[in-house]
């Protein structure tokens, strides 16, 4: 399993402010990572894989805060997607995240935020709000 630990604060859950899609392919990943960012307060879509990600953007009139992806999908992997999101919603942050190795990923060239499976969900918390209170992501850092 990527997450190793999973604590959740005690209270009252924070009123929604910000939209994040999730697009993972592995379902109990994404399914973890979505708990956590409901649990965080946020309000989550979630998809399979870049093209379904892409296809309900397209459909969602709303704000969408934050794009966390996987690098590597079936049918668009994240920093296509993280490509194609820049360009149709400006504004947008994104973070991305991997299981892979230095080397697997080093032909990828990313240069957005970036995070490493496996992850606790204090570090995974951090690193969204850090992303989310940073500067938008920009076409050139695809």
């Amino acid at each position: 399993m990527f997450l190793l630990s999973v604590e959740f604060p005690k209270g009252p859950l924070p009123q929604a402010s910000r939209v994040v899609l999730v697009a993972e392919d592995e379902v109990v990943v994404r399914n973890i990572v979505c708990v956590m960012l409901h649990k965080e307060g946020y309000e989550v879509l979630s998809a399979a894989d870049g093209k379904e990600a892409l296809e309900l953007t397209r459909e969602y009139n709303g704000t969408i805060d934050l794009l966390l992806s996987d690098v590597n999908m079936p049918r668009m992997d994240g920093v296509s997607l993280a490509e194609h999101m820049i360009k149709e919603r400006p504004g947008i942050r994104v973070l991305l995240m991997s299981g892979q190795t230095s080397s697997e990923l080093r032909g990828k060239n990313i240069r957005l935020p970036f995070m490493r499976k496996p992850f606790v969900s204090s570090v995974f918390r951090n690193k969204v709000r850090d992303v989310l209170n940073g500067p938008p992501a920009q076409p050139e850092e695809v």
